[in-house]
């Protein structure tokens, strides 16, 4: 069991290090509900909170406190007001979410202090900062209802966020805004965190939420809309997705180091709901044969993939894939048959270098192996001779040259001296 654990431990550092790598100097805008704050695995998340800011990626935390006023108002005999699903603020629960706030704050500075300074953390320069970061204004009246303290972000002051994230420090916003002329506002958290990722440009917001999710690894800002599963932020995060907000990542705050698996591995724990396709993997046609040869050109040069003429391309194009971001071709891979029912050869995956990282050599294999196995393949054949470690790693077993169909066989290059690989489909 231990020695599985290492194993465990030694295969998760692989995968994470090339995103720790991606990650460093971007910024991360989490939130999470007061709910997650009072929940026992909260110290955890602070703990992985800490961790991620120091491997560098720059953070923004953002909290809620809706349990919290819930329960200063119950214990003061005070009603709860919500219209709508939003808090009537008056100037009694203005004072318990002032309260709540001050509290949490406290909380969560505390929590993140202690976590940046343990031994194996500790680094000079990396503090915990709140502040009035937040310009609101009144939401006013609405079917009849005076809505009192609660408030809508105005502005964020994004240059003084800046400020703090260029001097490694955490930014830590409560849902507290404030007008020109002194009044507080009580805001909804979740409006807080999508105005401050629009305000900073932030590279992902990714809201910890206290409910299952249910919903599935990745959707459409469409497929979103269509959903009848029940959470409460699905409305909150279709609303941001309309505006300027590219991504959102949803994770459930009870899986413990989501966080973590979400940021530093290939596939992640959560829901990513994405404005719009900004990728596609599908089948090239003829019309992508420019792209492709861009792409592979390269690592033709390389001897890394064998040469194509574009006149051969156009012959095979019907086993092609590729991967498209905004009409570029990014990634590609080919299927053939061989003289072997059984087996499948899988040839010419190529990313661009701008884009690893993102898992689509990985996306690619695992696409061309289930079109293997509708076609009632048992095994994926590769030649290789610079990325025998990459395929290896995704489950492929050493073979000899006597192993390959015959046509493959006897087209092998000696010369080239390829690695022969397969890997199992069933």
């Amino acid at each position: 069991m231990a020695q599985e654990k290492d194993c465990n431990s030694v295969s998760f550092f692989r995968e994470a290090a090339p995103y720790i790598h991606s990650h460093r100097g971007k910024t991360f805008v989490v939130a999470f509900a007061g709910e997650v704050i009072a929940a026992p695995q909260f110290r955890q998340i602070v703990q992985d909170l800490a961790i991620i800011s120091t491997l560098g990626a720059r953070l923004i935390l953002v909290h809620g406190t809706r349990p919290q006023i819930d329960e200063r108002l119950t214990q003061n005999k005070l009603p709860i007001r919500l219209h709508k699903g939003i808090r009537v603020t008056d100037s009694a629960t203005l004072l318990a979410a002032q309260e709540a706030i001050g509290f949490l704050r406290i909380r969560i500075e505390n929590l993140l202090t202690h976590a940046l300074n343990q031994p194996s953390l500790s680094s000079n320069g990396f503090g915990v900062v709140s502040g009035n970061f937040i310009t609101a204004r009144p939401l006013g009246i609405h079917d009849g209802v005076d809505y009192g303290y609660t408030g809508l972000v105005r502005k964020i002051h994004h240059s003084l966020l800046k400020q703090q994230l260029d001097s490694n420090n955490i930014v830590l916003l409560s849902p507290m805004g404030y007008s020109p002329t002194g009044e507080a506002y009580n805001l909804r958290y979740e409006q807080v965190a999508v105005a401050a990722a629009k305000a900073i440009k932030a590279d992902k917001l990714i809201f910890l939420s206290h409910q299952p999710l249910n919903l599935p690894h990745e959707q459409t800002l469409e497929e979103a809309r269509t959903r009848t599963i029940h959470n409460e932020l699905l409305p909150v995060v279709i609303e941001a997705l309309e505006t300027d907000v590219e991504r959102i990542h949803l994770l459930d705050a009870e899986t413990d180091g989501a966080l973590l698996l979400e940021l530093y591995t290939r596939d992640g724990v959560g829901s990513m709901i994405a404005s719009e396709q900004f990728e596609r993997l599908r089948a090239a046609t003829v019309e992508d044969i420019s792209g492709i040869l861009d792409l592979i050109r390269p690592l033709e040069s390389a001897g890394t993939l064998i040469k194509r003429s574009r006149e051969q391309l156009e012959l095979e194009i019907s086993n092609f894939h590729i991967i498209t971001r905004d009409n570029e071709v990014i990634a590609c891979v080919a299927l053939y048959e061989t003289d072997n029912p059984q087996i499948a050869e899988l040839a010419c995956l190529a990313v661009n270098p701008h884009y690893r990282g993102g898992n689509r050599g990985d996306k690619l294999l695992k696409h061309v192996a289930q079109l293997a196995q509708a076609q009632d393949k048992q095994k994926l054949l590769v030649l290789t001779t610079q990325t025998t470690d990459w395929f290896r790693e995704r489950g492929f077993k050493k073979g000899t040259v006597e192993d390959l169909p015959d046509n493959k066989k006897s087209l092998y290059n000696y010369q080239r001296n390829s690695q022969v690989l397969f890997r199992n489909l069933v």
